[in-house]
């Protein structure tokens, strides 16, 4: 089967062809769905004031609950770290990483730029207004439009399959160690996904492990939609304006040149028509550039936040999953190859938008600039200035997010990863 009719049949499996809305599309329902179950969806920007005030009350509730998870974690392990495992400490703190990296998260959907950038997203920003202007356009929202659905889809069933095995796996250990039976070992304590400051009956009594395990349940999941789902709504973002660039360089790259001329000079009627395409053109490029400016003044802290942490996350899973025990495999192996693969695919996207940008810059040259009149060509030159700037989202406002940020955090994951290793075989 040829890679054209797999695209066919992806595209009918994702078709929304009787939506008036983006936000009537499957993906975007579902991003809505699971973003509103931590409280981060600005219902309000699209007319629901009573639910988003019931959410930001939740995420609120939420916040504290990552706080307080975090302080228990660093408690739990204070008490315990003389007498616990270097690869259960790394345990611990990759925990507590996590809850710091969502309570910041929950944080970031609370700001007003986050909510209207995801506004301006949606109901202005989307490819959806732009498929009518011409045939390549709407050929470009169809294929962005399947990408995004299928790439939802797959996000969506990575965050179920990590979630049910960082869940389970504890919950099987205790099964297949008798912890469950009338003769369960003496002096044994249950194990947990994740452990906290709290009285010993919940990790030595039957019933105070279910009630840890089903906090740990919830927990479980309100942590891995913090961790996958902003980063899904950010690739979203990505694709759309990545075919925003893609549509930009087909139309710079397709200017009509002129029609019967006999000293190769564009005719009136034609100038006025240029003049027109290139309004539109900068018109056009000044939407990408208000749109990218905004989502980096959104996201900023953000994925300042994200390339910081991810050092530590990806150095101590690298750490835990170096054991090659079943159960580490298990527990830790789909984790491990997840935020690996979110840190790769989040900076090759970005990459992907640097180098479309880039060849915008070629493109602008491609424009029969030669053959217009004066004011046409004074509006071409103010353009090539004007592009001369790469599109590119920033991290901390200052550190431009693609491959090369993505190389020095896995360089100095396993630098680090090595250096813990050594320590551990000496403990």
């Amino acid at each position: 089967m040829t890679s054209k009719r797999v695209f066919e049949k992806l595209k009918k499996r994702f078709a929304d062809n009787d939506v008036d809305s983006p936000l009537n599309f499957k993906y975007v329902n579902q991003l809505q769905v699971i973003m509103s179950s931590i409280g981060s969806w600005p219902h309000k920007q699209f007319g629901r004031h009573r639910l988003h005030t019931i959410l930001s009350l939740y995420n609120l509730l939420l916040q504290a609950l990552c706080a307080l998870m975090f302080i228990l974690g660093v408690l739990y392990w204070r008490q315990r770290m003389h007498t616990m495992s270097f690869f259960d400490s790394g345990h611990i703190f990759l925990c507590m990483i996590f809850d710091l990296l969502v309570l910041i998260r929950l944080l970031v959907a609370r700001t007003m730029k986050y909510q209207e950038t995801i506004k301006d997203y949606l109901l202005e920003f989307h490819l959806f207004y732009f498929k009518n202007r011409s045939p390549y356009a709407a050929k470009v929202h169809t294929q962005i439009h399947t990408i995004s659905g299928m790439f939802s889809f797959y996000v969506i069933c990575q965050m179920a399959h990590g979630v049910l095995l960082f869940v389970l796996m504890p919950w099987y250990n205790n099964f297949k160690n008798g912890m469950f039976g009338k003769n369960r070992p003496e002096n044994s304590t249950f194990e947990n996904s994740a452990y906290y400051y709290l009285p010993d009956a919940c990790y030595t009594t039957l019933k105070g492990y279910w009630i840890l395990f089903a906090f740990n349940s919830f927990t479980s999941y309100i942590v891995t939609i913090g961790l996958f789902e902003f980063d899904l709504l950010i690739s979203l973002m990505v694709f759309q304006i990545w075919g925003h660039l893609k549509i930009l360089r087909h139309n710079l790259l397709n200017m009509p040149p002129p029609e019967n001329s006999k000293n190769g000079m564009y005719s009136v009627e034609e100038n006025i028509k240029i003049r027109a395409l290139l309004k539109e053109i900068y018109e056009h490029h000044n939407l990408i550039i208000k749109f990218v400016n905004r989502c980096s003044n959104a996201f900023s802290e953000y994925l300042f936040t994200f390339y910081l942490f991810m050092q530590f996350i990806t150095c101590i899973l690298l750490l835990e999953v170096s054991s090659f025990t079943a159960d580490a495999l298990a527990k830790y192996g789909p984790l491990t190859i997840g935020m690996h693969q979110q840190l790769i695919q989040v900076s090759i996207l970005f990459e992907m938008l640097n180098t479309k940008s880039n060849q915008l810059i070629d493109a602008i040259y491609a424009i029969p600039w030669e053959h217009m009149d004066t004011r046409n060509r004074k509006t071409v030159l103010f353009l090539i200035r004007r592009i001369q700037k790469p599109v590119s989202l920033k991290a901390g406002g200052m550190v431009p997010v693609g491959v090369n940020t993505m190389m020095a955090v896995l360089k100095g994951s396993v630098t680090y990863y090595m250096m813990l290793k050594a320590f551990a075989g000496e403990r």
